[in-house]
Parts: structure tokens; sequence; C-alpha cells
């Protein structure tokens, strides 16, 4: 039996001799300890004190709500993709597996990143934290990949693919799983990451225990944070399984950089529940830590494939979704005139300037697109086969070979030169495309300057708006200030006038020219791309040119400057 003195006396509590709290040898927990638990700190609380000085800034608030919520057993299903440097590893993987194993001494917490070294880490500090904040470690272990409570809980780290054999968790945190570029673009990566999450991390999780004292205490939790580094990531994929028999039903906390419209934000599986973005659009998502300013310069060092990915959170593969990139061909030079025509004539058959409209110009509002796009001549229009499939008559099989006198067959190395040199290798060119937040009189403005400043060269030849998107009142108030307007019904959904564009741009009809980077951007996005305004601007001018001079019968027809939904 102890006596009052020996509370205070020798070495048994010694904060200095004694690092267990478990009164030396006597082998007693402290009373003071146990009383404190039953208390349930709050997590917010528990950081104060373990992290005195933390910053407890918007976005942290949001997230250690939700990890509360974890830690009380009412969410188990957990997603945070927040941009690189944020300080969410130390939120996740460092203080709330402290809190939590104070909470529940007798269950474990498993930590798995990257590499088995960067998970010590990360339980390690966990492991300070816990002490700092006067809970008790078992004397007989307390490695940082391995640490245990009296009541033989504790905290296990290891790498992801690594092995957790013998071992169970009841809170499983994943954390940055992937190395870096290399390792997330890798399929074969991806493949030994998910083959891994299904036969090793799942099958550790453990169940609700049993008992009286235990009703009300939930299952394994997951918690999975990381940045976005490619589409069919470990998120990617635990989000394309929603779809599936068994949804998990996870919580999505998503948080890009730069706040996005409500319309252009992602849309997640409706199993899923997505924790509220609570900042206007184009906010920055910690400013205290990267304003605006330094944003802006990561997102022009980083490049948009990058910063879409790393930083917004909308990663797109590289080589494109329904548009692929090896299809992408460029023009260089200047435009080439026509064949036989004079120096300074018009190079383009045909010139439409495509455009997809939103009346609103206030910053959550869509963008309006505007895309230029020149029909190269015919080479060949005034071959007499040419001419005879133009009076509809039908000719032998043969006769698609005959090539008039004057007309040579061309060599590969002239056609390749034509097609560095901005030649006839290509039919349509895509010559500039922009995109503007503008209101009604803005439109007005923009268009009627760009039309002015294109000259003859370059000038549409006529206007068309789309009637679907703008209704008869507004196409009677446009064919009022800009002449030639003429309204159209566009044929299909969006999707749909990409796939019929697709198989375009993949046979070569389709190039671009220098400044249209935003339009390549969005066509290697598409459909899950923030905007997709220019893409539906060239999608409809290319529908156009093809039906109305492809598929025509090469009489002259109105060729107006399109405008598309």
């Amino acid at each position: 039996m102890s006596s009052p003195a020996a509370t205070t006396a020798g070495l048994l509590l010694d904060p200095a001799t004694d690092l267990w709290a478990d009164w030396g040898l006597l082998g007693v927990p402290d009373p003071d300890r146990q009383q404190q638990r039953h208390l349930q700190q709050a997590f917010r609380d528990f950081i104060v004190a373990a992290y005195p000085g933390y910053a407890f800034h918007t976005w942290a608030e949001r997230l250690i709500a939700l990890l509360q919520r974890v830690a009380d057993g009412d969410l188990n299903r957990l997603i945070v993709c927040c941009p690189p440097r944020l300080g969410k590893s130390l939120l996740v993987s460092k203080l709330f597996p402290a809190y939590w194993v104070s909470r529940y001494p007798q269950r474990f917490c498993a930590i798995a990143s990257y590499s088995a070294e960067l998970a010590y880490a990360h339980s390690r500090e966990a492991r300070h934290y816990y002490r700092a904040c006067g809970h008790a470690l078992s004397r007989d272990s307390t490695a940082v990949g391995n640490w245990l409570t009296p009541e033989r809980g504790g905290c296990i780290a290891a790498g992801v693919r690594g092995p957790f054999t013998g071992k169970g968790y009841a809170l499983g945190i994943i954390d940055d799983p992937y190395k870096g570029p290399e390792d997330a673009n890798s399929a074969g990566q991806r493949l030994k990451l998910i083959e891994w999450f299904q036969s090793v991390w799942l099958t550790r999780a453990e169940p609700a225990p049993e008992g009286p004292s235990q009703r009300g205490v939930a299952g394994a939790a997951q918690v999975v944070v990381l940045t976005r580094w490619h589409q069919d990531d470990l998120i990617g994929w635990l989000l394309a399984q929603e779809a599936g028999d068994a949804p998990q039903h996870w919580h999505v906390l998503n948080l890009p950089a730069i706040a996005e419209p409500k319309q252009q934000q992602l849309v997640f599986p409706a199993s899923c529940s997505l924790e509220p973005d609570w900042r206007e659009p184009g906010e920055a998502l910690c400013p205290e830590r990267f304003p605006p300013q330094e944003l802006e310069q990561i997102r022009i060092r980083a490049g948009s494939y990058w910063w879409n990915a790393l930083y917004q959170q909308r990663p797109s593969p590289a080589e494109g979704l329904l548009f692929q990139r090896s299809w992408i061909r460029r023009c260089t030079g200047t435009p080439a005139p026509a064949p036989g025509g004079r120096t300074g004539q018009r190079p383009y058959a045909a010139v439409v300037l495509s455009c997809d409209l939103s009346f609103k110009g206030g910053q959550e509002n869509d963008y309006c697109g505007f895309c230029l796009l020149g029909l190269l001549p015919d080479p060949d229009s005034r071959h007499p086969v040419a001419q005879a499939k133009a009076r509809g008559e039908h000719l032998h099989p043969t006769a698609a070979r005959v090539r008039p006198p004057s007309q040579p067959m061309p060599s590969m190395a002239a056609t390749a030169q034509a097609d560095q040199q901005g030649g006839f290798a290509h039919r349509i060119e895509v010559l500039w495309s922009q995109h503007h937040r503008l209101d009604l009189p803005g439109v007005m403005k923009f268009l009627s300057q760009t039309l002015a400043s294109l000259g003859q060269g370059l000038s549409p030849d006529a206007v068309l708006i789309e009637d679907a998107a703008n209704g008869p009142a507004l196409c009677q108030l446009l064919r009022r200030q800009i002449p030639g307007l003429i309204a159209v019904r566009p044929q299909g959904s969006k999707v749909s006038r990409a796939h019929a564009v697709a198989p375009l741009l993949e046979a070569g009809q389709l190039a671009f020219r220098s400044g249209n980077d935003a339009l390549i951007t969005e066509l290697l996005g598409f459909p899950n791309a923030a905007h997709d305004d220019l893409v539906d601007a060239f999608c409809q001018g290319v529908i156009w040119l093809q039906t109305q001079h492809w598929r025509g019968s090469g009489k002259a027809a109105p060729r107006p400057l399109l405008f598309s939904r």
C-alpha cells in the first residue's frame, strides 16, 4: 500500500525518471490521469496543449471538425484532398493519431505512407504529442514504428506495400501513398498500391469491439489524405468503386488552392457526401501561407497540368481523356496563300468565329469562349473528279486516283515540309482562342472590337448564334447590333459533339497555331476539366465547317460567325 508521501517523494512520480507515469514499480495506474481521460478532451484543445502556437486557419478548423467526428465515431470514411505544403500531415498523421490513442488507449491506430521512413517519422511525432499531453507509454514497447499504451493499444506504422501481418487497427490513416509523379504516373505502381490496399490494408481493419461497455463504438475508421497526382490514383479508384455493389459512402473534403464557382466544381459520386467549400470563387485556400500572388507564381512555374492536379485537385491524364495528346498537331510559320492565289490573298476558304456564350459577368459564372477557325482551300477543288462529285455523278473507284497533269504527286518530304510551314496538310486550323467573363454589353463590345481588329484576311464571313442558349429575344437583340446573325439549334449534348470532332483530330485534319494552349489544356481534360467553354466553341465550329463545306454541294452558303453553348 502506498502512502501519500509516495506520490511526491523519491523517484516514483518524478517526470524526469518515471516516464510512464505508472507510479514506478508499483504498476498502479495514475488515478488523476484516468480521471482526465474520462473528460474526453476535444481535439482542438488537445492541439492547443500539444502544439502551443498552432495557427488555426479556416481550412484547418474545417478539417479538425471532421477529424473530431471520426474520433467521436460519427464518421468512419474520410477523404481529404488538398495542395502540397499546407500542413495536412501535421494534423492528420501526427496530432490526430496522438489524440485518438489518448481517447482509445486500448485500440490501435495505423499510419501508412509511401515509405516506411516517412510513416515512422509521422509515428514518432505522434508519440511525442501523445507524451506532451501527459499520457503514458508502456515500458516494454516505445519504438517509433510500434509504440504501446499501458492498456496495450497504441500506434503502428509502415510503408504502403509494406507488411502489416499480425497487426490490426481501429483507425487507419493513409497519407501520401505516392512518392512523386513517376510513382503516380506508373500504371504498374498504381496497380500494386491498389492490390496492397485490397489484400493487406483492408484485411487488417478491426470490427467494432464487443461487450456492453463498448456499445456505440464504431468499427475501423479510414482516413485517406493526399495531394492528387493522377486521375486514377488511390482516391480516383476509391471514388470509382462507389458505383459498385458495396459503396463505402466516403465523406470528401476537397480543397483546391483557388476556390471555383459552384457549377464548375468537381462532381463526386452520389453515394459520397461533400464538405461544402466556404469560400467565394477565386479566393485562396490559405492566404496566410500562400497569398494569391504567390499562387499565381506557382501556377506559372508548375504549368497547367500540374497546377490543375496538385493545387486544384483536378488531375487529368497527361495523354488526355476523350482527346489524346498525341493527336495534337501544331502549325508553324504564317498562313500560306491559297493555291495559285495572288500575294496577300485570303489564305482560307472560310473563317468562323465560334463562341460559347454566358451573359453573366460575375466571378461565379461561366466564361464566354471564342475560337477562330480557318478552313484551308482544297487543293483538288478544280480536279475533274471533284467537279464530277459536285454534280452528283457516280464515278468508277479508280477515278479517285487520277491526278491532273499539272499537279504531280507530292513526296513525303514535301508533305512534311508543307506541314511544318503551315501548308495544306491540315484542313482546319485553329487560329486563336480566348475566354472571358462577360455580360451581354461586354459580349457586344468584345465582338465589335474583335471583328474590327481581324481585318479582311481573317474576318469571319457571317454570324451564327445558338438559339437554344440565348432564346428568341436575345437573338433579335444581337441581330440588331451585329448584321447577318442566324439562329441555329445545336444537335446533341456537349459530349456527343466532342465525340463527333475527336475522329477528325485523330486523323490529323485539325491543327493549332501558337497561342491556343488554354484550349489544348481543356481538350485534354474534357469532360473532367474545370472549364469547357473553349472546347464547346471549338467543337461547334469544327462541326459547322465540316457540315457546310466538306459534306455540302460546294455552292456558296452562308458562312456565319458561330455561337454555341
